[in-house]
């Protein structure tokens, strides 16, 4: 374990959580404004799209290189990178109207936000080895908060009438702030000496543990986005709700990921980050299932499903980070680039079963995902155990 005095403690913990809370912010800021933006240049929705690519590129990007970059460095030089990439890349997007530039600066501003959640996880991870379960459950309940306060807020801005390039910029009013504080925080780091005595100790097992888990994360972000996705469709066009009640069901589904990421936060250490995982999964799965193919008074348990998977990504990657204490970093920023392409495939997929089969099959295959999750979960904890 890291030594550290109590001061120094609280001001890394802290920098964890001002990246994880922008990374809430601006991830959401995009879909917030996007339909403004494209009426306003004005754009299709295909074109959207690519702009919306742009952004998952520029993530997928950033977990791979800040990975190797923190392990190297620090996680400290990771939000510095973050910091940088994040800033210019809202000037350069709010300033941009040709599809070109859009596409390029939003680039730029998913570099930030790989790079955010990238040196977030890194920085509680090493500072609390023994409960990082807890803490990573805490930090994604922060992001949480962040992505469910934004819309909010930039549809509040909007509707007064400001332009989505002003409420974008705004956000800056909490970027540049914490990218000073991520300049000025001293992040420790191992010691070449012991990443190598760990290095060493890594067998294959642990390598074969890691791949898997790396898949349950392809697998959970294909589930979750991909229920998210399609959630407020299933309900209109299968349960017949009205569009504010949709609304409703969606909202519930981010609410229960916040809530029981905190609650998560209070139990996953003790009972163990496997079996954690295996149990939300599966909870997950039945909850779906019940919804889609229960009575019209069971539907809302989709929404509920969120509450479910919440502790599966932050408890995951507390899986990961002690698989590779040689090279947290990297570990974990393929980690993350699984989960980024989980996300851009899981929708898509979803979405040609809903055209192929309807909304009620495509919903349901969503536990397909789910199910991947336990098994991965499940056959990484058996390889771990060879240690």
């Amino acid at each position: 374990m890291i030594s550290l005095t109590r001061r120094h403690l609280i001001a890394l913990t802290l920098g964890g959580y001002f990246s994880y809370l922008l990374f809430g912010i601006f991830d959401s800021m995009r879909g917030a404004t996007l339909s403004t933006l494209l009426a306003d240049l004005p754009l299709s929705y295909a074109l959207g799209g690519l702009i919306v690519m742009g952004q998952y590129a520029g993530y997928f990007t950033a977990t791979l290189l800040a990975g190797v970059l923190a392990d190297r460095t620090s996680p400290r030089s990771t939000l510095i990178l973050a910091g940088v990439s994040l800033t210019a890349g809202v000037l350069g997007y709010t300033a941009s109207t040709a599809l070109p530039l859009l596409i390029f600066f939003m680039f730029f501003i998913g570099m930030g936000l790989g790079s955010l959640e990238l040196g977030g996880c890194n920085i509680i991870s090493a500072i609390y080895p023994e409960k990082k379960g807890r803490h990573l459950n805490i930090l994604a309940a922060i992001a949480g908060c962040g992505a469910f306060l934004t819309p909010a807020a930039a549809g509040l801005l909007l509707d007064a009438g400001l332009s989505w390039r002003l409420v974008y910029r705004l956000g800056l009013v909490f970027a540049a702030p914490c990218a000073l504080y991520f300049i000025f925080l001293h992040c420790p780091r191992l010691s070449q000496k012991a990443q190598k005595i760990m290095q060493k100790k890594q067998r294959a097992s642990q390598s074969l543990a890691l791949f898997s888990m790396n898949l349950s994360n392809f697998a959970y972000m294909a589930a979750e986005i991909g229920t998210a996705t399609w959630l407020a469709d299933f309900y209109c066009h299968v349960k017949h709700f009205s569009l504010l009640e949709a609304s409703a069901g969606l909202s519930l589904f981010y609410i229960g990921i916040t809530l029981g990421r905190l609650g998560g936060s209070l139990f996953v250490d003790r009972i163990g980050h496997i079996p954690s995982i295996l149990a939300a999964s599966l909870l997950a799965v039945g909850c779906t299932l019940a919804g889609v193919y229960g009575p019209d008074a069971l539907a809302i348990l989709v929404s509920v499903s969120g509450l479910c998977y919440s502790v599966i990504f932050p408890t995951s990657s507390a899986v990961v980070s002690g698989l590779a204490p040689g090279h947290p970093g990297r570990a974990l920023g393929v980690f993350l680039s699984f989960g980024g392409l989980g996300g851009m495939f899981g929708p898509w997929l979803l979405g040609i079963l809903n055209d192929l089969a309807g909304p009620k099959t495509g919903m349901a295959c969503s536990c397909l995902f789910g199910a991947s999750i336990l098994l991965f979960t499940f056959a990484a904890g058996k390889l771990s155990a060879k240690r």
